[in-house]
């Protein structure tokens, strides 16, 4: 299914991703973060996150605001977000967006 996501909502569930794939890879980077995709260069990404993760990245750097997620990569993804937000004390417009995001997951079959 398509789903429309905006460039934080991209960039969200890629923290969450990462976190769950190797957090080493992303960085501290003065007011905010970056990632550090270095620990995958020149290989092929592995099925799961990694193949998520590389399809999330694609579309963040293509600033392509629709993507096409399968029904178990929208379950993951889902659980990433409500496990990145219980992990500290976001600011209130970043929960909200976690949860916009997982509402719109949540319609894909």
């Amino acid at each position: 299914m398509i789903v429309e996501l905006t460039s934080d909502e991209l960039l969200l569930a890629m923290i969450g991703l990462v976190r769950a794939i190797n957090p080493a890879m992303l960085k501290a980077d003065g007011d905010g973060f970056m990632f550090d995709f270095t620990p995958l260069a020149g290989r092929e990404p592995s099925p799961g996150d990694e193949l998520l993760l590389a399809k999330l990245r694609g579309a963040a750097e293509t600033q392509v605001g629709s993507l096409e997620i399968a029904g178990n990569e929208a379950r993951r993804l889902g659980a990433l977000l409500q496990r990145l937000e219980q992990l500290k004390n976001w600011p209130a417009d970043v929960v909200d967006m976690s949860r916009t995001l997982r509402s719109k997951l949540a319609t894909v079959v």
